[in-house]
């Protein structure tokens, strides 16, 4: 597995000047190089105090010396590892450093960095006379942590991102730097379980993300909402402590799972805890479900996106299931119900059908409102709301197929164009939600348009019949109303074999604007 190297704030100035490290000199290497038994402060771990005029001798890059906050520290080693650069870092040596260190970032946490360079005490005229104390009594302790290092946002070293933290009496502060100018909310999730905070970043396409897993080292309120300026990136996620007042020594430690920047598709999964507070029957075999989840979990699904929901059995086998969240009710595209304009759903819907012999969905037929079971991912998928700006929506599906199209078909209404919904099922009883539609027919008679299409109707039917073909979809998508193409976005969605006839069909006339939404 490759790592890319990342980068901390100047110790001493300003943030925006980076150098590109060397290999072995990033700050995991740091942070490995003070954690082993290596001395870096020269005096051999005995502490003591130095005067001003002491620390300005050592102002040399072989025997540099600098202090913060009435600290000395011993940085000769350290310069290889700035990411500021030597230049940046020598404009504290030899000096008391603090107003330098304090004009950008005054709540790095610099003892724990700079923890094995410990030299002793600045001692000023104005101090008493030096007091002897047992080293233990002044030694900094080996479990104090770096805030955690953040993964670049890019390839590129513009793209790095750095990170400070800050607290106060009720508040620990994490702040990203990720100069992604544009980011706003809806791309940042982020989970409070316990003491363990989870953040994922989506970048401005949403194809790429890292994700960030911390244990803190106190307990924190289940609550956090991040705020972002448009015009920096800069990200501040503000959590609240259990206990008031308490000074915490350490942000917390790193979890395994944290993974640099990368393509969405090979990001590992992230799941948090849902309850099943809606399972309501929609017909013979489908379910309405609504998972509720706790405070502290704050995310959001764009239009086209799926999520995974997760499952173990009673043998104790995980089983996981890909399923596209839907609005509660079709009248949502008027209402903030529907988790498209949602910043951050507390609950997601979803239409679940029944297998007999499915292991996922013949256990989720035996639980119960209430159960605590199903764990839910991150949002998944490659849909790109924009391609629908400016167009009318032509939508194929067959059976649940329906549920990827709901929210996009709402967005499209909601933003004045029409809809025009190609619906295929085996019977009248598997239709789903056709009373619904039938109410957003009568409601927007000008801007929704539904073809009910039946392989196994009973004689009364009166509508369409037959499988997918030409003949049916000459009905709708190949009729002079939608020969301007441009103005036309399609969608197709349901069984594989259903898909692939379509758009063997409908290819050449959508040939850049048909998508399949799992």
């Amino acid at each position: 597995m490759e790592y890319l190297n990342v980068s901390t704030a100047s110790a001493t100035g300003n943030p925006r000047n980076k150098t590109a490290l060397k290999p072995g000199r990033s700050l995991m290497d740091w942070i490995k190089l003070t954690n082993s038994s290596t001395n870096l402060s020269g005096n051999g771990n005995r502490l003591r105090d130095i005067s001003l005029d002491e620390l300005a001798q050592h102002k040399n890059k072989n025997d540099a010396w600098l202090a913060i906050r009435g600290m000395v520290y011993n940085v000769s080693s350290y310069f290889e590892f700035h990411p500021g650069g030597e230049e940046e870092l020598m404009r504290g040596v030899g000096i008391d450093a603090t107003d330098l260190f304090d004009q950008v970032h005054k709540w790095v946490n610099y003892e724990s960095m700079l923890k094995k360079c410990l030299v002793g005490r600045l001692r000023t005229d104005s101090m008493l006379p030096p007091v002897k104390r047992p080293q233990s009594k002044l030694a900094v302790g080996k479990d104090l942590s770096m805030p955690p290092p953040f993964p670049s946002l890019s390839a590129s070293s513009a793209g790095m991102v750095t990170t400070d933290w800050m607290q106060n009496l009720t508040t620990v502060t994490i702040v990203l730097y990720t100069r992604q100018k544009g980011l706003d909310a809806r791309r940042i999730s982020t989970s409070i379980d316990g003491n363990v905070f989870h953040t994922r970043i989506y970048s401005d396409d949403w194809l790429r993300c890292f994700d960030y897993q911390i244990r803190l080292a106190e307990d924190v309120h289940p609550f956090c909402k991040p705020t972002v300026s448009l015009t920096t990136g800069k990200v501040e996620l503000v959590l609240h402590k259990k206990q008031i007042a308490l000074h915490w020594q350490k942000l917390g430690d790193l979890e395994e799972v944290i993974q640099g920047f990368q393509p969405l598709g090979q990001a590992p999964p992230f799941f948090r805890r849902s309850v099943l507070t809606r399972k309501s029957r929609v017909n013979h075999n489908v379910f309405l479900c609504t998972l509720t989840f706790p405070t502290g979990q704050n995310f959001h699904v764009p239009v086209g996106w799926h999520v995974q929901l997760k499952l173990c059995l009673e043998d104790g086998t995980e089983v996981i299931r890909s399923y596209t969240p839907i609005t509660s009710t079709l009248s949502s595209c008027e209402t903030t119900d529907c988790p498209s304009i949602s910043e951050s759903p507390t609950a997601l819907h979803f239409l679940i059908k029944i297998y007999a012999n499915g292991p996922f969905t013949s256990a989720l037929d035996r639980l119960s409102e209430g159960s605590r079971s199903i764990e839910v991912s991150n949002p998944i998928g490659n849909f790109v709301g924009s391609q629908l700006e400016g167009k009318n929506l032509v939508a194929i599906a067959a059976g649940t197929g329906i549920t990827p199209l709901i929210r996009v078909a709402i967005d499209v209404l909601r933003n004045n164009r029409r809809v025009s919904l190609l619906f295929f099922n085996r019977t009248q009883d598997d239709i789903i939600w056709k009373e619904e539609f039938r109410e957003l027919e009568l409601k927007y008679p000008n801007k929704f348009k539904l073809w009910h299409v039946l392989s196994e109707p009973d004689d009364e039917w009166p509508g369409l019949r037959g499988r997918i073909s030409k003949s049916v979809l000459a009905t709708i998508i190949l009729s002079e109303e939608y020969h301007d193409v441009g103005s036309n976005f399609a969608c197709v969605c349901g069984p594989s074999d259903f898909t692939l006839e379509t758009l063997r069909y409908i290819f050449k006339k959508y040939t850049s604007r048909t998508n399949f939404l799992p």
